[in-house]
């Protein structure tokens, strides 16, 4: 199992729900300068990769409109741990642009970048952009075609998709990871996991309990096989919420009540997602998901897995519980809501020095069989 970081810098400093903005908040520039100091703690303690997201206009929930500035001042700052963003909106983009900066990001980074792409989640921030959400999954699946040719064949002498047209590319710096680096689709619902392992590309779930992860794991290893039976299966990655402490009674003392605000926002989750309290068509399974994750109290939504919470001991063995399910990533959120930066570095050493080291070992053959 692989573990990583996922980040998703904000301003929020008081414990509200991080889903609006909200009176206390950090400045923007010590948010930034903690993203950073946590790349470089992540590195330190051995992870994996660090994962930025992207989303736009509320600096309550997201001070990154764009991953790939902060990957390229993580690049200079870090030495072994991979990079990425989880991911990148396509539709929000030129793909020759995408493939542009992919190229110089992964020079940058010295072969360690990792691509997450995807069409965007909240309809606030389409609309920002004069995207029609209804024609979301087309201007992706146009757009990551077009965006994997270029990398793959380091340009085209013309292209015709979509609303993009042009010719004469010829793609700079070099190819650094060949034939690119690799390439990761962020899915919750069938259909997108189905559509991950058509593509060819390692999948990340969000969220989901152990039981929908053992599910989704096993849908996308079936479809990968029947579309890619000759290629080795991509990677099966989950996101979930983790908060490590020493004691269960700091872990409850500093981590839970930013917890419990992320549960409580499940009505301003799904307005993120649909800009009103309609369910937007294509987004049906993404307003039950949410609706299906804030409903649970605290401690369920830690015993169903949705959350990695408590001691190292206690968190290695729900780790241990989403390797069962085919977990081959895990990806954790370390700063959530208004958890204090002091907290959420102490929880992230705990699990790169203590938490991460354990699963693994457990996992070694020897210790399995």
């Amino acid at each position: 199992m692989q573990f990583t970081v996922y980040d998703i810098t904000s301003a929020t400093a008081d414990g509200a729900s991080a889903w609006r903005p909200v009176d206390g908040k950090y400045p923007h520039s010590a948010a930034y300068q903690h993203t950073l100091e946590q790349a470089q703690l992540a590195d330190q303690v051995g992870l994996d990769t660090y994962f930025l997201t992207e989303h736009h206009f509320n600096a309550g929930f997201q001070l990154v409109p764009s991953p790939h500035l902060m990957i390229a001042a993580m690049s200079q700052l870090t030495s072994r741990i991979r990079l990425g963003a989880m991911t990148l909106n396509l539709p929000l983009y030129h793909p020759v642009r995408v493939a542009e900066e992919i190229r110089m990001l992964d020079v940058l980074t010295g072969g360690r970048l990792e691509i997450g792409l995807g069409r965007g989640l909240a309809g606030h921030e389409q609309a920002g952009f004069g995207v029609q959400r209804a024609e979301s999954e087309i201007l992706f699946d146009q757009s990551f075609a077009l965006v994997r040719q270029l990398l793959a064949e380091g340009g085209a002498s013309e292209y015709s998709t979509g609303p993009w047209h042009g010719e004469g590319v010829a793609l700079i710096p070099e190819a650094t990871q060949l034939p690119h680096p690799p390439i990761w689709m962020a899915g919750i619902s069938e259909k997108s996991i189905r559509k991950a392992a058509r593509l060819g590309v390692n999948l990340c779930t969000a969220f989901l309990d152990t039981a929908d992860t053992t599910r989704t794991a096993a849908i996308y290893r079936e479809e990968w096989a029947s579309a890619h039976p000759d290629r080795p299966c991509g990677k099966y990655g989950t996101l979930q919420h983790i908060f490590v402490a020493e004691t269960e009674e700091e872990a409850r003392t500093y981590g839970q009540a930013h917890l419990e605000a992320w549960l409580n926002a499940g009505h301003e989750a799904s307005v993120m997602i649909s800009s009103s309290t309609q369910v937007d068509k294509g987004y049906e399974d993404h307003k039950a998901w949410f609706d299906k994750i804030t409903r649970l109290p605290f401690d369920a939504a830690v015993d169903a897995g949705r959350i990695i919470f408590g001691t190292p001991q206690q968190c290695t063995e729900q780790l241990l519980d989403k390797a069962k399910a085919g977990v081959d990533m895990f990806q954790g959120w370390f700063q959530f809501g208004g958890l204090d930066f002091d907290a959420s570095n102490r929880s992230m050493r705990l699990f790169g020095e203590h938490v991460a080291p354990a699963v693994k070992a457990a996992l070694q053959p020897s210790a399995t069989s």
